[in-house]
């Protein structure tokens, strides 16, 4: 009788990995006597550091070559995920397993339904790490080492609130019920080779004894996927992953690079002749390479307007919804800064009077940073980028290094306050044109002192340098922006060059938001009233006679809601309707949804009463939500519409009544008060006794 010996680490997965080996061989060459050897290798050894600090996979087939190489073990048994890119050339990998599940998946401690994020998420490889950061942004991750049954007790003795597997280990060793979540292979791309077991020999061995057990799909996707890492000279240290799909003579592969110079991850997929599967890798690997190398990123700057998130531009809007980096100043209004993308990194460089977060030319260094990180960074600026917003600074620097950018006008305050103060700046009775000053004081190094002032050895003295009398020569409307330190010296120096006393003069605080204040004056007594009632930066100074006109035209304060601030913390894809509602009421609102809703992932209950759905007679829905997702489901598991034909409809209100129509199905149901209470009374009406009723609703 033949004599064959299997080579195998000594982990009970392993274990249970080679015995399906050793299953096969016995049933289909029963003249073969099996056996198997089983090893610690030094990859099993050493627990208390990273693969890539120890070695790499390698440490983890090094014992079992050299078995092979001196005749003491026949093949070695492998995960193919486990071994190196480059093998021997005399220990050839001869067979290839049907797949198994290639996810990952979530497995939380015994008893638990939700991930505590006041502990970390355990997990070895960097590869899981860069695709999870994004599913749980909350997470810190660290590693965990040990065979499959250690790992999960140091998760069930509460060191990780929750770790990190594949799905194949999992099921091969019978703790499918241990899964919690599986994520999709586009959520987290599986490492290359996962889920397939791969058997090795030497080169003159007899593979024949294995055609039974070979599996194509599996070899041409190991193929796509080792030449993909290879291309990349990915290992154990490197976090690349691939993932090919074989669906008859079609090959669709997947694929993660990770540029560890930038620290950027770039995902692709492509599709071709299975046949090709090798080529296929190899060009996949070329594409995120040229991009993770050739990538330029790009800068928005942006005008946010005076603060009214109803003034932000469209185009801003859009920009600022695709952004990776958004820069922010102090006067982008809250409302806006709602808007930025959970996904974006923001950055709050703003200036208050003499206080600076960031000095502006670490602002244009930090543009240029981001940008050549290949990111999309939006430089969210108050009001208009170029009008005293140093728009024309922050650029210099960027063309220099010839990075991409775009400039997006933004609504200016010199206008649109006034307006929202019922001021227009110019009008036919009283004036035809318009400008518009700073007010900032410039620093003036002399040695030479005004009278009055008293000289400072470290800044010198402050001076205005406004033409006051070419000002006043002008007979327009005058607005000064950052001039609320130089009130007095303002209006002194309009009255020195010659203007009228009386002339009116106002100064409005906070313009276009709910803290919006107005002192409506002349130049010569704006200051004391300015000193009587008080006011907060920013403000913007307005001098002419149309400020004559802010009684008779003052409409924002009129608004039956103006002067409100309203947090709006509903879902974010139901805030909109509500919000709109509020603004034009004149309320202030910030968006900040303190709520999400998720389908429950591998949701068996739901599974269930899609499977028995013949038996239900009615549907009631309790949200829009909970509609979307139910139509979700049906779409993800490919169940005919018209498998719902014989069922009727209850809804509870009109958005869940409209979300049911956008399905083409109209309610049946639905109670003039929108409560539980009065959608179980209603349905009692209408129901028969032996009727069953399915509600799809929040847990």
């Amino acid at each position: 009788m033949k004599k064959i010996v299997i080579g195998s680490r000594e982990s009970a997965l392993a274990v249970v990995q080679s015995n399906m080996v050793l299953s096969y061989l016995r049933e289909a060459h029963p003249e073969t006597e099996a056996s198997l050897l089983t090893m610690k290798t030094t990859g099993d050894k050493i627990l208390d550091r990273r693969l890539d600090q120890i070695g790499g996979k390698g440490l983890f087939v090094k014992e079992l070559d050299a078995a092979l190489l001196s005749g003491k073990s026949d093949f070695s048994v492998h995960s193919l995920k486990d071994l190196p890119m480059d093998l021997p050339e005399e220990l050839p990998l001869v067979c290839f397993s049907k797949r198994e599940d290639p996810r990952d998946v979530l497995v939380l401690p015994e008893g638990k339904t939700s991930i505590d994020f006041s502990l970390p998420i355990g997990t070895s490889s960097l590869r899981r790490i860069l695709q999870l950061q994004k599913l749980f942004p909350e997470a810190r991750f660290e590693s965990i080492r040990g065979n499959l049954q250690t790992r999960l007790r140091k998760l069930d003795e509460g060191q990780y609130g929750a770790i990190i597997l594949a799905a194949a280990g999992m099921k091969r060793m019978g703790l499918s019920d241990r899964i919690s979540r599986f994520f999709s292979v586009e959520e987290v791309i599986p490492a290359a080779g996962q889920a397939i077991l791969a058997i090795q020999g030497r080169k003159d061995c007899d593979a024949s004894l294995f055609e039974g057990f070979m599996d194509q799909n599996a070899r041409t996707a190991a193929l796509a996927e080792r030449a993909f890492v290879r291309e990349l000279d990915g290992g154990c240290s490197s976090p690349v992953a691939a993932h090919a799909i074989v669906n008859g003579s079609c090959l669709r592969l997947l694929g993660l690079y990770y540029n560890e110079e930038t620290r950027e991850v770039f995902t692709g997929e492509l599709t071709g002749s299975a046949a090709q599967a090798e080529e296929l890798g190899k060009a996949l690997a070329g594409q995120l390479r040229s991009a993770g190398q050739k990538k330029t990123g790009k800068v928005f700057l942006v005008g946010a307007g005076p603060g009214d998130r109803g003034l932000f531009t469209l185009k801003g809007k859009e920009i600022l919804s695709r952004a990776d980096v958004v820069v922010y100043d102090s006067l982008v209004g809250p409302g806006i800064l709602c808007m930025i993308p959970d996904t974006a990194e923001a950055i709050d460089v703003g200036k208050r009077a003499s206080n600076h977060t960031m000095p502006q030319a670490q602002i244009n260094a930090l543009l240029l940073q981001e940008a050549m990180k290949g990111k999309t960074v939006v430089r969210l600026k108050g009001g208009d980028p170029f009008l005293f917003g140093r728009g024309g600074e922050e650029l210099e620097l960027l063309v220099e290094n010839h990075i991409p950018y775009e400039i997006v006008p933004g609504i200016t305050s010199p206008i649109s306050v006034p307006a929202y103060n019922g001021i227009p700046v110019t009008h036919r009775d009283f004036t035809s044109s318009l400008h518009i000053i700073t007010g900032h004081k410039r620093a003036v190094w002399s040695t030479e002192v005004p009278d009055g002032k008293e000289a400072s050895p470290v800044r010198g003295w402050q001076n205005l340098d406004i033409p006051f009398e070419a000002l006043v020569n002008t007979g327009g409307t005058l607005v000064f922006l950052m001039g609320v330190t130089s009130l007095p010296d303002i209006c002194a120096g309009l009255l020195a060059a010659g203007m009228d006393p009386a002339m009116p003069a106002a100064i409005l605080q906070k313009g276009t938001t709910a803290r919006q204040k107005r002192i409506v004056a002349t130049v010569s007594t704006l200051c004391g009233e300015v000193q009587r009632c008080g006011i907060e930066t920013p403000a913007i100074i307005v001098v002419g006679k149309v400020c004559s006109l802010s009684e008779t035209f003052s409409w924002y304060e009129a608004l039956p809601l103006s002067g409100a601030r309203i947090l709006v913390t509903r879902p974010k894809e139901l805030v909109s309707t509500v919000s709109e509602k509020l603004q034009l009421l004149g309320a202030e609102v910030l968006e900040i949804p303190s709520t999400e809703l998720l389908p429950i992932p591998d949701n068996q209950a739901l599974s269930r009463a899609l499977s028995e759905i013949s038996s239900y007679r009615w549907i009631a829905f309790t949200s829009p939500s909970g509609v979307r997702i139910f139509f979700q489901e049906l779409a993800e598991r490919e169940i005919d519409i018209r498998s719902l034909s014989h069922l009727r409809f209850a809804v509870l209100g009109e958005g869940t009544k409209k979300e049911l129509k956008a399905h083409q199905i109209l309610a049946d149901v639905m109670p003039e008060v929108y409560d539980g209470a009065s959608l179980g009374k209603a349905l009692a009406g209408v129901m028969r006794p032996e009727e069953k009723l399915l509600l799809p609703r929040a847990e």
